[in-house]
């Protein structure tokens, strides 16, 4: 490849300018970005939020990441990581590093004024986002989802009650995801071992809740593959038991 190449990636925009939303969780992966939001007081009109995707090469990168590497920005309109009493409703870091070795690099927040958010995500490679949208509800609160993933067709997130500070063994994680063949089956596992199994729907979208099992604390790999081989994976943090 020719270390010279410059690729610019088409900008993406989509979702509902009319919905308003507070950050809830932004996770990072080796080829997966995914921002899942929650619903505000401050309208009732809930739904995945205006975005715009875009080149931020002419931003320069942070000194670490300076050689080889290059930024898209994300925008979203009528959101926030603050609630309306200026709480936060996003309580993880303003800057994610990968733990992998894939072409997401870093993700940071640049901008949140105004019912206005922005991140920049810094990649590795020529690389172009497929940028696919989720909904689902946790509990009784609706979550809405943009997901940016890099060369990889099905992707994964899981939440529960405890997502910044890890999951408890024995309490419940609702897995959730696209990109996997409609209805086929999957399989959940975590750590390699067989978790529960499901099915994918039409759209080839899954959602499945599964219990954590007994382990140690630590990081875990979360995967769920569907009868075609399509895989995607999730870092998961168990913590000590309820």
């Amino acid at each position: 490849m020719n270390a010279g190449r410059q690729v610019t990636c088409a900008s993406v925009s989509g979702g509902d300018p009319g919905a308003e939303v507070q950050l809830r969780y932004v996770d990072v992966g080796e080829r997966q970005v995914t921002f899942t939001f929650g619903p505000t007081s401050f309208s009732n009109e809930f739904g995945v939020p205006r975005f715009d995707i875009g080149s931020a090469d002419a931003a320069p990168p942070p000194p670490e990441l300076a050689t080889g590497t290059r930024g898209l920005t994300v925008s979203f309109q009528g959101a926030s990581g603050f609630n309306p009493d200026l709480s936060p409703s996003y309580v993880g870091p303003s800057v994610l590093v990968s733990e992998n070795s894939g072409p997401v690099r870093e993700a940071a927040v640049t901008n949140d004024t105004g019912r206005r958010l922005s991140w920049r995500l810094m990649l590795a490679g020529p690389v172009c986002p497929t940028v696919t949208t989720n909904t689902y509800v946790w509990g009784k609160s609706p979550r809405a989802q943009v997901t940016l993933t890099f060369g990889q067709r099905a992707w994964i997130t899981a939440e529960h009650g405890a997502t910044y500070v890890g999951a408890p063994i024995l309490s419940p994680v609702l897995v959730t995801g696209l990109g996997f063949t409609p209805r086929s089956t999957v399989t959940l596992r975590i750590a390699g071992e067989l978790v529960d199994t499901g099915e994918s729907d039409e759209d080839g979208r899954i959602e499945k809740g599964i219990f954590v099992p007994r382990l140690q604390p630590g990081f875990y790999e979360l995967s769920v593959t569907d009868g075609s081989g399509r895989r995607a994976t999730y870092r998961l943090m168990v913590t000590d038991e309820l």
